[in-house]
């Protein structure tokens, strides 16, 4: 997948003695862990509302013509008929998941929440002997 955000980097200016230096190359976003944290929490609300909208989104491109005569077909089939633009608007919103996702695991990065929840696991498959 192609990133969203190129080199962009986000840090948590509270692990970084007197606010740090920011990370070399590219331009990024340098915040507090709680402004970081409330907003990786509204990401997720928002991509939770996005992925609710994508299920509902279904019935806007399955639509099938109230009548069968040509300008109810066209209408519901034709160019930017009512399923052409159902596909469109779930692509949109696809699109849109995969932005708030990228998104929301930087922040967890900076956040140092991905490599704790990856340590946490591996620790769990470790006892449970999967791993020798």
């Amino acid at each position: 997948m192609t990133s969203f955000f190129g080199d962009v980097w986000f840090q948590n200016s509270d692990d970084v003695v007197g606010g740090g230096a920011a990370p070399a190359g590219g331009q990024g976003f340098s915040m507090s862990g709680d402004e970081m944290r409330a907003l990786l929490k509204k990401c997720q609300d928002q991509r939770t509302f996005i992925r609710e909208q994508f299920r509902e989104a279904g019935r806007l491109y399955q639509v099938v013509p109230p009548g069968d005569e040509p300008a109810s077909r066209h209408a519901v089939n034709g160019p930017n008929g009512v399923n052409e633009t159902g596909r469109f608007y779930a692509g949109h919103l696809r699109y849109q998941d995969k932005y708030y996702t990228e998104l929301i695991l930087r922040l967890e990065k900076a956040l140092g929440l991905t490599e704790e929840a990856d340590r946490q696991a591996a620790e769990a498959t470790e006892k449970s002997g999967t791993i020798n």
